[in-house]
């Protein structure tokens, strides 16, 4: 192939456009001044050269293929005597500051053939544009797309979570916004507790939709923590609702806590409630054996006063009675201490109510998986398990005495079969971690199946009441109720 001539070699290179001019062998034989200044090498290093030495595949990229789709492209282009173009191509260019190491470019090439008067292929001009910038914004682009979905689809998966959690929670929760306590989420429970439909309650106003509850002093304290931000913990509130069409006395322990905007604006109120009508009414219950055993006495002391006419028979019948009203008023403050010790002991248990499932009134975890691992514990389950409960364990590693109780089995069932368990007063031996000692408890518990949008079960909420304290009063009513009814009989 006969040499260029120095006057054309001088009109190529200052062509605008980046440009190398190929012989049918792939020869370099000349370059546009912006060709060589895109290729990070010198002019001499070009010339004279093959194309795919002066720009070889990357040696540590094992699947590099520009060399061999670039020289398919031209020898196609040879063969056809036709142009084509191709699409980005990563080209690897050696750097110039530091060897052994290459630097990612890409470009965009277009092959137009040079014929002679015969129509055949002369020379090749390869004409490239440099795309590095634009590839790379567009694959950054595409990396923060895909981590944005990433982040949506956890966000999602976080949401429904949350809501399963909502919806099967065996407390009353519910929400409200605006100074007129729009209902904005209430779960089952709380409806079930108000006696009213989705469609009723929700968009209506708290003080509209339960209007009994009106002047019972909820208004003024759900105002209190809207205008102050602060929590409001409240136990054993008395107050009367329509259950199935007729006024209810019932008892609350519950929790109203403000709810904020970004901002820290506060915009609504959410509570969470525990119904403790059973526990006040067993201490009522308490109290009202109590009464009655203060009447034996009394009525035991009026007929001694009676008998004083006789005074040797007086006597005798005073020594009984002595013994027998010693025995009865013995038994009447060991009685009271009990229940004074029961009162106290319910206190100290009763903890305020924090956060909406962090430290609602009960204990609470979430179990993952078959093997029920731990994803979520608040303080009063780990107050129950005696600090043991640690996120990422079975319920067996934690609690291994409780395997042959069969509560292990039970989370098993739920898992299984999708059905909730409920259990009322169950006694349960814990072994306490600081000491070794087996204490015995009687527990009110749930276990609700956590359930995919598709009705899989993902995992068990577990929702616990330690009543070991209810179980003692209701043996110690049993106990007062059985005293009574051997009591001594009047005598006549």
């Amino acid at each position: 192939m006969p040499a260029l001539a120095p006057d054309l070699i001088s009109v190529f290179s200052a062509l605008p456009s980046a440009c190398v001019l190929l012989s049918p062998e792939l020869i370099i034989e000349a370059a546009s001044d912006s060709f060589v200044a895109i290729s990070n090498q010198s002019r001499a290093d070009i010339v004279g050269r093959a194309l795919a030495d002066v720009f070889p595949d990357n040696p540590n990229d094992p699947v590099a293929h520009s060399v061999a789709d670039v020289r398919a492209a031209l020898q196609q282009v040879v063969a056809s005597g036709q142009p084509n173009e191709l699409p980005a191509q990563l080209y690897a260019l050696a750097d110039p500051e530091h060897p052994g190491q290459f630097i990612e470019h890409y470009w965009q090439a277009r092959h137009t053939p040079v014929l002679d008067e015969q129509g055949r292929v002369t020379h090749l001009i390869q004409t490239v544009v440099n795309i590095t910038a634009e590839t790379q914004a567009a694959a950054q682009l595409h990396d923060a797309q895909v981590r944005e979905k990433a982040a949506r689809d956890a966000a999602d998966w976080q949401r429904g979570e949350l809501a399963r959690i909502f919806e099967q929670a065996p407390v009353a929760i519910a929400t409200y916004r605006g100074p007129n306590f729009v209902i904005e989420l209430a779960n089952p429970l709380v409806l079930e507790l108000w006696d009213r439909t989705p469609a009723q309650a929700i968009g209506t106003p708290l003080f509209e939709l339960l209007p009994e509850i009106t002047g019972q002093g909820f208004d003024d304290l759900l105002n209190h923590v809207m205008a102050t931000g602060e929590n409001h913990v409240a136990k054993e509130m008395l107050s009367t609702i329509v259950r199935n069409g007729q006024p209810e006395s019932v008892y609350w322990d519950f929790v109203y806590l403000p709810l904020r905007e970004d901002d820290g604006t506060i915009t609504g109120a959410m509570v969470v409630a525990t119904e403790v009508s059973a526990q006040v009414q067993a201490r009522q219950q308490i109290q009202d054996l109590n009464d009655q055993l203060a009447a034996v006495n009394r009525a035991l002391h009026e007929s001694n006063a009676e008998l004083l006419a006789n005074q040797e028979e007086v006597l005798k019948v005073q020594q009984l009675l002595e013994g027998n009203v010693a025995e009865r008023t013995r038994q009447l403050e060991s009685a009271l201490t009990e229940a004074e010790q029961h009162r106290t002991a319910l206190t100290q248990q009763q903890g305020l109510l924090s956060q909406i499932l962090g430290q609602v009134p009960a204990g609470i975890a979430t179990l993952i998986g078959p093997e029920h691992r731990f994803s979520f514990v608040n303080e009063h389950y780990q107050a129950l398990s005696g600090s043991r409960a640690q996120l990422g364990l079975t319920a067996a590693e934690v609690f291994p005495e409780a395997v042959e109780q069969g509560f292990i089995g039970l989370l098993d069932q739920v898992y299984t079969t999708g059905q909730p368990f409920q259990g009322r007063d169950m006694p349960i031996v814990l072994t306490d971690p600081a000491t070794g000692q087996q204490i015995n408890r009687h527990l009110d518990f749930s276990y609700q199946p956590l359930l995919s949008d598709q009705g899989q079960t993902l995992g068990i909420l577990a929702f616990i009441v330690d009543v070991t304290d209810k179980a003692l009063a209701q043996q110690q009513a049993e106990a007062l109720q059985a005293q009574l009814r051997g009591g001594t009989q009047p005598i006549h």
